[in-house]
């Protein structure tokens, strides 16, 4: 049965038509390959459980890892001799305590003003009848000081209003919208400059669950509320357009398939904690990814996804598995210093090297190659890194 013959047969079941309109296309073919070598083996200055945002201030590199909601700082003159600032204390901290534990995930520096820009992935408690399980939301904080402290400035993304339930059989997940990563566009005109928001969403239907997005204008960062109605600037992507309020709001997500089984499932599978850089050799964006297996969140292996503009999210191309075994959370980049390269920033080709993170490990160095138009079909990488170097 040809696609108009099938949309007709739905519409004719009672099936909206603005439903069918929202429904993902089949992503492009993915025409980027990935390649890993040996490097020698470092860790991240902090432990962490969440994706590591970094920048550059001059000369010198800082990063962020988050432990249990808590960030920590670290500077050095590269990500190779990078060393926690206060040791002793508390290196990276909010001025306003008694929320729950916020995961910082993402930094933007203004190089004009100096001040940074933070977004974190905050966990909500609820008590269910089978046990605690926990939610999150993504907020929004400021830092003049490099991120020694951060103000926060409210909440700005939260799951659609109704996803969050007790009826799951997830042991730790029953909704929420976080795991995320936050990159700015290449745009100069600051009436089309954006940041977007690229983050992992846990309930509702297949439809809003795995990878969603959403954008505000760079030039909201520090007031990111509407003055009259409180709601937030950040709107979500509604699988047509970014028209889906940030607070309560129902997104879309991308890369759907017939193996994916919901997040209230034990036996969970969908792609999740994408982190995002850009690529100067190629000049795409770049995604990698975990996805599922079940239990809790278990790594079935890491996965790439690219696209060239930010805009319009349906242009991001298959996932592509690029490691399958011995993988667990947060895979990530660190480019290399001498492009000023972070999580958000790589390239260079194999003279100027990109570590790659997983996590908070690194052994290997990675390369993004583009493949011809006409080449086959590159084979997924069913071993993992370690084993292919052998």
């Amino acid at each position: 049965m040809d696609l108009f013959r099938s949309i007709a047969l739905l519409v004719a079941l009672g099936v909206p038509a603005s439903v069918l309109a929202q429904r993902p296309a089949t992503p492009l073919p993915n025409l980027v390959t990935v390649t890993f070598s040996p490097a020698p083996s470092l860790r991240f200055p902090n432990p962490t459980d969440s994706n590591s945002p970094a920048f550059w201030n001059g000369e010198r590199f800082y990063i962020f890892n988050s432990w249990g909601g808590q960030p920590r700082r670290a500077a050095g003159a590269s990500i190779e001799d990078a060393v926690d600032t206060d040791p002793g204390g508390s290196s990276s901290s909010y001025t306003n305590e008694g929320m729950a534990g916020r995961w910082l995930e993402a930094v933007l520096r203004d190089d004009d003003s100096g001040r940074l820009y933070g977004w974190y992935h905050e966990e909500v408690v609820t008590d269910c009848p089978q046990g605690q399980r926990a939610w999150p939301q993504i907020g929004a904080v400021i830092s003049n000081d490099d991120g020694a402290t951060w103000d926060d400035i409210g909440v700005i993304l939260t799951p659609r209003d109704g996803s969050v339930t007790c009826d799951t059989d997830h042991p730790v997940t029953n909704g929420g919208i976080g795991d995320f990563s936050v990159i700015a566009d290449r745009n100069t005109d600051p009436a089309g400059h954006f940041l977007y928001f690229v983050f992992s969403s846990y309930g509702g239907d297949l439809e809003e669950q795995g990878i969603s997005f959403a954008r505000m204008l760079w030039a909201d960062r520090d007031q990111p509320f509407d003055r009259t109605s409180g709601q937030s600037l950040a709107l979500k992507w509604d699988g047509q357009d970014w028209a889906a309020p940030g607070i309560g709001g129902r997104s879309i997500a991308i890369f759907h398939d017939s193996q994916q089984v919901s997040w209230t499932s034990a036996q969970n599978n969908g792609y999740w904690g994408p982190s995002i850089h850009w690529n100067q050799d190629l000049q795409k964006y770049i995604a990698l990814m975990d996805r599922s297996k079940g239990g809790n969140y278990d790594t079935q292996g890491v996965y790439m996804s690219n696209t060239t503009a930010l805009d319009d999210p349906r242009t991001w191309v298959e996932p592509k598995l690029v490691i399958a075994e011995n993988q667990g959370w947060y895979p990530q980049v660190i480019g290399a210093p001498q492009v000023e390269g972070t999580d958000k920033a790589a390239g260079a080709g194999t003279t100027l090297r990109t570590r790659y993170f997983n996590q908070a490990q690194s052994d290997f160095f990675i390369t993004f190659s583009q493949l011809p138009v006409n080449a086959p079909p590159d084979t997924p990488r069913q071993q993992s890194a370690r084993s292919s170097t052998r």
